[in-house]
């Protein structure tokens, strides 16, 4: 198993489009899914945030599918990017951790940090690194 990537926020996302029992096998190239931030001290010490969200991709279930140079990692930054957008139209403060596999009770802590913009993870080919910690920020254009 890869690295999840755990997205935190001050408010609720939209997400309900992208949770893995509202997919059928030709829809959509990322999952979603909240997750319970009392339920995992690693969430309680790295994120400042109230609402928490696991994301992954469609067509290998971990962070591992974003990377690489083929259709269904292309496809799933694009739609990662997009939502990532569309969060940032809702709330300001979106923070990203690329997590360790044993990311819950591990006592891990972020060992990078950095700004994204959607338009990077658009184009970003070698993917995360776990322990990397992102300010994800809107773009001007």
């Amino acid at each position: 198993m890869c690295h999840p990537l755990v997205l935190g926020s001050v408010e609720p996302l939209p997400i309900l489009q992208y949770t893995p029992d509202r997919h059928d096998e030709t829809d959509g190239h990322i999952y979603v899914d909240s997750l319970d931030k009392a339920a995992s001290y690693d969430s309680q010490v790295i994120f400042s945030t109230r609402f928490l969200y696991y994301i992954s991709t469609r067509h290998t279930g971990d962070a591992c599918g974003f990377s690489g140079d083929y259709d269904e990692a292309e496809s799933a930054r694009r739609e990662l990017a997009a939502f990532l957008e569309r969060s940032l139209e809702i709330c300001a403060d979106l923070q990203l951790f690329v997590a360790f596999t044993d990311y819950g009770d591990s006592g891990v802590v972020p060992s990078r940090f950095d700004y994204v913009g959607p338009s990077d993870i658009r184009t970003w080919m070698t993917g995360f690194t776990p322990g990397d910690f992102f300010q994800v920020i809107r773009e001007v254009v």
